[in-house]
């Protein structure tokens, strides 16, 4: 846990603008914000509790690590890291939960490797340290959600419905499972990917217990993923749906947000109602899917409703230029202390293979349609390698990197080679090169320089808004990273992002 110290730092500046027309003027009304995101990029499943005055909030880790990072708030906008619950790769990690019980924290969470899937948790009780190691809970299924009775049972609702009794420290399963809930019935006439039960949630308010499950498929049509309610009087049901469901959908694919779906509550010490949940941005899948939240309320009906207008909450900010120590940096499937080492002003990183598919990138995610990034790279042998890559997977991936006497282009595996315009030989045992590269609406460019000052830009440029699960598969999205390979090490200094 010492080294989480250095990976990261976010900043919490809020931003407002605005003008007042003259009255002689004639004016559109803007329409109300109902809808706020609040983590740009690729956050998906996110699961939050409140604990006293703080929040704390995780998402699906998948192939990235270190996984199940932990953000913490006070007021439900400004995040920042806190932990990291799996500082190694446990497998590919699907949609957590976290939860409170007894002071105790816990994050249950499925987890898929080549021994095959189970659920796992883990636990603390300081949520800014450190976590437990993983304990298989040795059951299947996904989406697992902490339910206690007002008996003080404790359980775990899977995505099947399927209800399973937990032992008193929540670590082990004790019992068989019944199933308590099937779902809500589509109709047949929507455009859906699949029915598919999943992420179910379980929060009380008042005198009932209310069930949010998302169906409908977390991808394909816009239209597919939902988040419809039901309620009941006890955990076990019998459990009501609700006359209006779903609660929440994307009925249409010139809205903003599609696939919206994963929902849950949360509320605020002083009595407000939000709706959690994720969604893809039209026209920028490649970014993954995005936390969002909308504010709801109890009708008189005694069912949940989205509220109308304003949300009573300000929209996140916005920081146009980060630095190293601003980002959570992760690889794919490798432990981040084996070839990373990241402090504020510099990352070493070193070689491994010859390409982005053969030893993973030190990853970061974005959130902007269209940024750039740049930093002055050092290698320390003739046989190393490095540069930057838009990276979706190990097989889906672009670059642009350098080794001494040659420019370098990383594309699905392949690496090909070009003469440069300048010289990028070894001098007193470094080759030393600025690279900067531009992504813009889809379209990846780049540049080289000798002194960060005159620049060259690449021969080639690639389009990547293919790039995403509708086509590739994995939920996963495009990360910009910075790979090297080959033979010793890589020293990244003045590394800068941008959003354009």
């Amino acid at each position: 846990m010492k080294a989480f110290a250095s990976l990261f730092l976010l900043a919490t500046t809020a931003l407002w603008s605005g003008c007042t027309p003259s009255s002689s003027q004639q004016t559109i009304p803007e329409e109300p914000v109902t809808t706020i995101r609040l983590f740009e990029g690729d956050n998906p499943d996110p699961s939050l509790v409140r604990y006293k005055d703080t929040y704390y909030m995780v998402h699906s880790s998948f192939i990235y690590t270190p996984g199940l990072v932990v953000y913490k708030s006070t007021d439900l906008i400004n995040w920042t890291p806190c932990s990291v619950a799996l500082p190694e790769y446990a497998g590919d990690i699907w949609a957590p939960d976290i939860c409170v019980h007894n002071d105790r924290f816990y994050i249950y969470f499925p987890t898929r490797d080549e021994k095959g899937k189970t659920n796992m948790v883990v636990w603390t009780d300081n949520p800014e340290g450190e976590w437990s190691q993983p304990v298989n809970l040795h059951v299947g299924g996904i989406d697992p959600e902490h339910v206690a009775g007002p008996d003080g049972k404790r359980y775990l609702l899977l995505s099947a419905g399927d209800l399973h009794p937990l032992s008193e420290d929540g670590c082990s399963i004790i019992g068989k499972p019944e199933i308590i809930y099937k779902g809500w019935e589509i109709p047949e006439e929507w455009d859906i990917e699949s029915f598919s039960l999943e992420g179910l949630n379980v929060k009380k308010i008042g005198d009932y217990y209310y069930l949010l499950a998302a169906e409908g498929g977390t991808a394909g049509p816009p239209t597919g993923h939902m988040i419809v309610q039901a309620r009941s009087k006890d955990i076990k049901g019998p459990w009501e749906n609700a006359p209006a469901n779903p609660l929440l959908r994307t009925e249409s694919p010139q809205e903003k947000w599609w696939s919206q779906g994963h929902g849950s509550f949360i509320d605020t010490p002083d009595g407000k109602l939000y709706l959690l949940f994720h969604g893809y941005e039209k026209g920028y899948l490649t970014l993954g899917r995005q936390t969002l939240m909308r504010e709801v309320e109890v009708g008189e009906d005694g069912w949940i409703h989205l509220k109308d207008g304003q949300i009573s909450l300000p929209q996140p900010p916005v920081v146009k230029e980060r630095g190293i120590k601003d980002y959570i940096w992760q690889t794919t499937q490798e432990r981040l202390a084996d070839r990373f080492t990241i402090t504020d002003d510099a990352i070493i990183i070193k070689g491994k293979g010859n390409s982005p598919q053969e030893g993973s990138p030190l990853l970061l995610r974005a959130g902007d349609h269209s940024y750039e990034v740049e930093a002055c790279i050092e290698l320390n042998n003739e046989k190393a390698s490095a540069g930057f890559v838009t990276y979706y997977d190990k097989n889906m991936h672009f670059g642009l990197g350098f080794k001494p006497g040659q420019l370098l282009r990383y594309r699905r595996g392949a690496v090909h080679r070009h003469q440069p315009k300048c010289n990028i030989e070894m001098k007193d045992g470094v080759c030393k090169l600025w690279v900067k590269l531009r992504y813009t609406e889809h379209i990846v460019n780049g540049w080289y320089s000798e002194d960060g000052k005159t620049w060259h830009k690449y021969p080639w440029g690639f389009d990547m808004q293919g790039y995403h699960h509708n086509t590739l598969g994995g939920f996963l999205s495009v990360r910009p990273g910075i790979y090297v390979g080959g033979e010793g090490e890589a020293k990244i200094t003045n590394f800068v992002y941008r959003a354009l």
